[in-house]
């Protein structure tokens, strides 16, 4: 993995900008790192190498007609091997994410249905299919994001609601490659540029695509990811949902290779809240992350649990350096 020193401050800049919108051109680019567009270029071919960045799409799943978002920990009895594992998730419509961990779940599973007679079809056939490796499923609702995002595998545009075989096409190019030029997006499609420009352009506006963005797969430190319920009391909404807002604002670095904070999730089930927390060490990751919250929340009884992320074994981590306060996203009405 490459160390973060490693990266200069005008690599810096041009990973925040492909955070924010992966398709700036070159010359954008240039400007912000204050370089010649070729250099520009050899800097972006580098921060791919270095990092194994992905160009992808942040989509927005209610938009898209996914009634049932699911976050699932599994904990096996004995565990599977990797080559087993994405054999088995390879080809499954459901599961968006699936990524191998170590601590107090072995894995963890985005999944995405359209229907819920679908969804628990899936769950139920999950736990049947790895019954021989004696799992225990966690799963909690995946609710609404406060910051950061969950990629989505290239087969998600085939469950979208109210759009053609060509914007579906569209969408998994694009999720494929969010820097594919309308161009070759037309020639691959036999479709006027022009037209796949609009298309792109309306899918925007209503807010199916919500961001062109990145996801960086060969971090430098540690992912940590946690789950935690927790006791209400009449303080909870007014005091502690505001602390973790600011606190997930904050950075400990300017800037950053990758957020601090990646993603944050409020769910409903088993756990009421997910996060994942990024360090160039592991102490890093837990300090900003469990550490911090198990303070925060020591008088409302809270029950954390939490795992290092290892690998994917389907889908993509959701990494990137996106800034948290602008697009840091509130569900309670408090100042």
């Amino acid at each position: 993995m490459v160390e973060e020193f490693d990266l200069t401050n005008r690599e810096k800049l041009i990973l925040k900008e492909l955070s924010a919108y992966s398709r700036t051109s070159l010359a954008r680019l240039a400007t912000l790192a204050n370089c010649s567009p070729a250099k520009a270029n050899k800097l972006l071919n580098r921060l791919v190498d270095k990092l194994g960045i992905r160009f992808t799409l942040e989509v927005n799943m209610d938009k898209m007609g996914f009634e049932e978002k699911h976050l699932i920990m599994v904990k096996f009895g004995k565990k599977p091997n990797e080559s087993f594992l994405i054999d088995f998730f390879k080809n499954d419509l459901y599961s968006q994410n699936v990524y191998m961990a170590k601590g107090g779940f072995d894995l963890f599973i985005f999944a995405a249905a359209d229907t819920s007679d679908n969804y628990i079809q899936w769950e139920t056939n999950l736990a049947s299919n790895l019954s021989e490796y004696l799992p225990e499923l966690y799963p909690s609702s995946y609710v609404q994001v406060h910051l950061g995002y969950m990629p989505m595998n290239d087969n998600f545009a085939e469950f979208v609601k109210g759009i053609d075989s060509k914007d579906k096409q569209i969408l998994k190019l694009l999720n494929e490659n969010s820097r594919i030029s309308y161009r070759d997006i037309g020639k691959k499609l036999g479709i006027n540029e022009d037209t796949i420009r609009y298309r792109v352009f309306r899918l925007s506006k209503e807010g199916v695509i919500e961001r062109f963005t990145i996801a960086i797969q060969d971090p430098p430190g540690f992912l940590v990811t946690f789950l935690t319920r927790y006791r209400f009391n009449k303080n909870t909404v007014g005091e502690l949902f505001p602390a973790i807002r600011k606190h997930n604002q904050s950075e400990i670095e300017t800037p950053p290779l990758i957020n601090a904070t990646p993603l944050v999730a409020v769910l409903s089930g088993s756990s009421r809240l997910c996060v994942f927390n990024y360090g160039r060490t592991l102490d890093d990751a837990l300090n900003f992350g469990v550490k911090w919250y198990s303070h925060l929340l020591r008088n409302n009884n809270p029950h954390i649990t939490r795992a290092i992320i290892l690998k994917p074994v389907k889908g993509l981590l959701p990494l990137r350096n996106l800034d948290p306060k602008r697009y840091y996203k509130y569900m309670w009405n408090i100042k």
